[in-house]
């Protein structure tokens, strides 16, 4: 069945489509294969698919092929089965009977995940299916998902215990997220001190801090000023503000890192188990730092420079790639030619090349679209001089990587000294994005083990206002109320006073006690 003719429906809290699904739900062959083998019945399920199928977003889809209803998908937010980060759904579907057996369900189940990536920013698609249900088996792994192999569920409102196979498609980088957000510790030129002695012992100052601070990585930049800019380029305006009035080229022959110091900056990072990244900026550049980095990083100009792209794909390394100064269409090349090379592990980091950035110019907002629309990881390569506000608010807008400059001294000479964070701040803006991670959870809206004593102690139920009698009505005001138990066993929530009310009560009840459905005949 071709792709082209396969659509999806937004379902909608409406009768007409809640029946219609009851009827598929009630299929034999269905029912056979699903957790709850008991027909659903038309008053309690249209109660149920009211108040349950649209709690969480993305809501349910019809699938269509040439505007025909022929199928539906739930979906609901589950925690990763392997505790990776990002966003996973669980994901059912259901094909009309007469539609089985045509390769639709391959094909839906791989188009929905194409949706559910660029509408929903969602990272892992998740599938429990019954053992015996071996046509649901043949169409996942079909459809690209991963088998993770057997398991026990307990079905908690039937309290059955079936067997289960349990399938995942990862829609975005694993890499990225089965990892704490990587932050970098942007050295960038700062190591340059004059001679070859201080330079080296500046370097390693510098990764020190980094070390302290409890950064991932520490990055520098490695370059030759001939495969850089042309040779009558100028003055750059930013630099001669700041004081640094040469020539471009002469200023980066000065700050240019000699291929040799790559070896003995890495050694020293293993020793201290940092990291040790560089950006290169040509191929000579990447050559030489391709042997001591397990990650490639290029800057936000060279993302216009196809074999540097080329390269890091077919490094089989995961890639790094800045976008300051550039539009969609910038990226888009980018990305295509990253991947046409093989290359699969990117993120693309947000970056305002303005140095320093001022607050308001930082954009974090495209963060989420970079995700949703190029289906990669992302960050922010911050240039403005607050340490933590950019990389906790990007955190919170599903940053994986940050990367940050510092220096031992702001007043050091050099471009990048005056506007990078000193070594406390850096320890900071670690400390507050660790922080800001491990507030965000797992994005499922429940009931958390730290609120459990106070929500069984302060939550309102229906709870005996006084002693009832075994065949005592039930009235609201008379003898029960909404109330807050405290100690007393919790009623049940309010909204099933109907089922109650006016009812005689089936034993006796205590005060304060909290009713049961099984209290009213």
């Amino acid at each position: 069945m071709p792709d082209s003719s396969l659509s999806f429906e937004l379902c909608q809290p409406i009768e007409e489509h809640a029946q219609l699904i009851m009827t598929w739900r009630n299929d034999p062959v269905t029912l056979s294969m699903s957790y709850h083998r008991e027909p659903k019945v038309w008053e309690s399920f249209w109660s149920e698919y009211r108040s349950t199928y649209f709690s969480d977003l993305p809501h349910p889809v019809f699938v269509l092929i040439g505007g025909e209803r022929v199928g539906f998908i739930r979906f609901k937010r589950v925690p990763h089965p392997r505790g990776r980060s990002g966003k996973t759904i669980d994901i059912s579907i259901n094909l009309a009977p007469e539609r089985r057996g045509k390769g639709l369900g391959q094909t839906a189940l791989r188009a929905v995940s194409n949706y559910l990536l660029s509408e929903h920013s969602i990272d892992s698609v998740y599938a429990e299916i019954r053992q015996e249900n071996v046509s649901s088996h043949r169409t996942f792994l079909s459809a690209d998902f991963i088998d993770l192999g057997p398991a026990t569920k307990l079905v908690q409102d039937t309290g059955e215990t079936c067997q289960i196979r349990r399938y995942i498609r990862e829609l975005t980088s694993v890499f990225w997220r089965s990892r704490p957000v990587y932050i970098i510790a942007e050295a960038g030129s700062n190591w340059r001190m004059g001679t070859t002695i201080r330079d080296r012992a500046m370097a390693r100052a510098l990764i020190d801090v980094a070390v302290a601070a409890e950064a991932n990585a520490i990055k520098f930049q490695t370059y030759r000023p001939e495969t850089v800019y042309v040779e009558n380029a100028g003055q750059s305006d930013y630099l001669a503000d700041a004081g640094m009035k040469q020539d471009i080229r002469e200023i980066f022959t000065d700050l240019a890192m000699p291929y040799e110091m790559l070896a003995d900056l890495a050694g020293y990072c293993r020793e201290k188990k940092i990291d040790f990244l560089s950006t290169g900026f040509s191929p000579d550049d990447f050559a030489a730092i391709d042997p001591f980095v397990s990650i490639h990083k290029i800057a936000s100009y060279e993302i216009s420079h196809p074999d540097l792209l080329t390269l890091a794909a077919h490094s089989g390394k995961p890639l790094i790639l800045s976008t300051g100064a550039s539009g969609e269409e910038d990226i888009a090349w980018a990305v295509e030619t990253f991947r046409q090379g093989g290359g699969r592990d990117l993120c693309l980091m947000q970056c305002t090349a303005e140095y320093p950035a001022p607050i308001s110019s930082l954009n974090l907002h495209t963060l989420p679209w970079l995700q949703r629309r190029f289906g990669v990881a992302v960050g922010l390569s911050d240039h403005s001089r607050e340490p933590c506000l950019g990389p906790v608010a990007a955190v919170a807008l599903g940053a994986s990587v940050i990367e940050k400059h510092f220096t031992l001294d702001n007043r050091l000479p050099g471009p990048d000294h005056s506007f990078a964070l000193l070594p406390h701040e850096l320890k900071e803006l670690v400390r507050q994005v660790r922080l800001a991670e491990a507030s965000l959870g797992d994005g499922i809206k429940r009931v958390l083990p730290e609120e459990l004593e106070l929500a069984d102690f302060a939550r309102r139920g229906l709870q005996a206002t006084r002693e009832i009698a075994q065949g005592e009505i039930l009235r609201e005001g008379v003898n029960y109320a909404v109330l807050r138990p405290g100690k007393q066993a919790l009623g049940v929530h309010p909204r099933h006073r109907e089922q109650l009310e006016g009812r005689p009560a089936t034993r006796h009840i205590a005060a304060g006690e909290g009713l049961r459905l099984s209290d009213a005949i």
